[in-house]
């Protein structure tokens, strides 16, 4: 197959993901699930065993696990320019890393908290519509073989959708706090 039809059969596939995720999260209200929607189906196209969201905790300076598939603990925190994913965050710039312990950024101490052992990774920045970014999307230990540069090209298109779903989630909780602060207004008339 000519890498011209390679290139558009896999530009098609995205496409057909993106259209697949945005149908199953109009229907989900919770951004939890939403979340979590989101990184499955991302481990899944990808061919990832998990997925971790980290999101920016600007107050503590760390990266926080909003959804850690595979995980008991009920959150993993990294500071925001430790590890790959800090280091994802800190330049901005998606990383395949084909063999985490040989990666001078690989942060062993979540492996070691955890019992999980990470062999390889792909992690891509979250950024606004605005270019501020927000956190990072990671998937670890592809089933066959390493990631790819396709992989790290449709996890940047689910940062992207993941970016759109909190900014829309974070807009619609605005709107029933003004909702409330209005009835409320209203009541004391």
């Amino acid at each position: 197959m000519s890498t011209k039809k390679a290139a558009a059969k896999q530009q098609l596939h995205e496409m057909e993901v993106l259209l697949e995720l945005a149908r199953r999260i109009s229907t989900i209200e919770s951004l939890d699930e939403l979340l979590e929607t989101i990184v499955a189906m991302t481990a899944k196209e990808t061919g990832a065993d998990r997925g971790t969201l980290f999101l920016y905790d600007d107050a503590a300076g760390q990266l926080y696990s909003r959804v850690a598939q595979g995980t008991k603990y009920r959150e993993i925190r990294v500071l925001s320019q430790a590890g790959i994913a800090g280091h994802v965050f800190t330049t901005g710039e998606g990383l395949i890393v084909p063999d985490a312990y040989a990666h001078p950024k690989f942060d062993r101490s979540v492996d070691d908290e955890t019992g999980y052992k990470t062999h390889n990774v792909v992690c891509a920045p979250i950024r606004t519509g605005k270019g501020e970014i927000v956190g990072v999307l990671q998937m670890l230990n592809k089933h066959e073989g390493s990631f790819t540069e396709a992989d790290l090209t449709l996890l940047e298109a689910m940062t992207r959708q993941t970016a759109i779903t909190l900014r829309n989630h974070q807009f619609v909780e605005h709107m029933k706090v003004s909702r409330q602060q209005e009835m409320r207004f209203l009541d004391l008339l």
